[in-house]
């Protein structure tokens, strides 16, 4: 269930300097034993709740992509199967392509064509500069060298295109054999998610052979309440509650629009730990927290819920002292379902009652009853 936590910092900073002693319970100490009163330690607060939600993990658009048949023909083989991770230029699969011949062989005629207008242009421009030839006739002979050209590094791109790398596309052009066999592959580091193709199948082109996504970044997409979006801020880290890893993501983007069917607005945190064993498409609890005691400009402590008392609307601790309790008051500035996180007067060499509390509640009433 969704816990919305209050994150009163404004009056935290308020109010702090106002915490004081409320008054002391005198008890002996055979008396707080007799009463079942414990004491412990509270501990300095690393971070304060802000909510509980439910978020899927998702894999950035940049980091997933269809790996395709760039140009259409038949399937001859697949080289790696759901599951398996490839680093970047991995053959992948195979493809038997006469339109990946005919492409070669427009590149190489284009080649070929280039060279000649190459060797024209350079002869006109050496007739040119000893007066046998017109302006007129170089300036043809320049544009179609230009031309040439042009087209040459265009069809250089149209294979670069079709997955050749430029180690091949210079063989091609140093020994002008033609490649029988296409190959597909990685275009980055990744694992291969999922198989849209049958080895023996014949493709048309942009059909699509794999689908592959790198892992290293992730994304949770947190659906947070439109009610609670006030408690949400750029930066905050986001635990996921059933995974080993405490803090592994960082809020980086608050949705501008409500989800009609839900009432409530995405917000992504990225992952940032390594390791996390998280699955794309997984859905974890998460805890989204507002920072750091290194972050506030006070101290925040976590005690134990049942330690807080409230009274007249106001919240208080039983802070031991030399002859029993003093009653110190607290501000609240989150909780969970175990801990309250709150400012007050006291520090880590104190201890305050934990078990025992109402106890010591009624002898407060009953101490103020007899002092008023």
């Amino acid at each position: 269930m969704t816990r919305k936590i209050v994150l009163a910092f404004g009056l935290l900073a308020s109010t702090a300097c106002h915490l004081s002693i409320a008054e002391e319970i005198t008890i002996a100490s055979n008396e707080i034993k007799t009463l079942g009163i414990e004491i412990a330690a509270p501990e300095v607060a690393r971070e304060i709740a802000a909510i509980e939600a439910t978020a899927r993990v998702v894999i950035p658009p940049m980091g997933d992509a269809i790996v395709s048949a760039p140009q259409s023909g038949l399937l001859a083989g697949l080289s790696v199967s759901v599951g398996e991770e490839v680093t970047r230029g991995q053959v992948m699969a195979k493809l038997q392509s006469s339109d990946f011949l005919a492409l070669q062989r427009e590149f190489l005629d284009a080649l070929n064509a280039n060279l000649l207008a190459q060797n024209e242009f350079q002869r006109d421009q050496q007739l040119f500069d000893e007066g046998i030839i017109s302006g007129r006739r170089l300036q043809e002979t320049t544009t179609r060298a230009r031309i040439a050209a042009t087209s040459f590094n265009e069809h250089r791109q149209l294979l670069q295109i079709a997955g050749l790398s430029d180690a091949e596309v210079h063989s091609l052009e140093t020994e002008q054999k033609l490649l029988q066999v296409l190959e597909i592959r990685a275009p980055f580091d990744g694992v291969i998610l999922d198989r849209m193709a049958t080895a023996g199948e014949r493709l048309d082109a942009m059909s699509p052979v794999y689908r592959l996504g790198d892992l290293s970044t992730l994304w949770l997409e947190i659906n947070v309440p439109q009610e609670e979006l006030a408690a949400v801020q750029l930066g905050m880290k986001v635990a996921v509650t059933d995974s080993a890893i405490r803090l592994p993501a960082e809020v980086t983007t608050i949705g501008r629009s409500i989800d009609p069917a839900t009432q409530a607005i995405m917000v992504r945190a990225v992952l940032t730990e390594a390791d996390h064993g998280l699955k794309p498409g997984q859905f974890v609890s998460v805890r989204m927290v507002a920072g750091n005691s290194n972050t506030f400009d006070e101290e925040f402590w976590m005690v134990p819920a049942a330690a807080v008392t409230s009274r007249d609307g106001s919240q208080f601790l039983f802070v031991r002292s030399v002859n029993g309790f003093d009653v110190r008051q607290v501000i609240i500035a989150g909780a969970d379902a175990d801990h309250i996180f709150l400012s007050a007067d006291i520090d880590a060499d104190d201890n305050i009652a934990v078990i025992g509390v109402s106890a010591l509640k009624a002898l407060w009433a009953a101490q103020s009853e007899s002092d008023g």
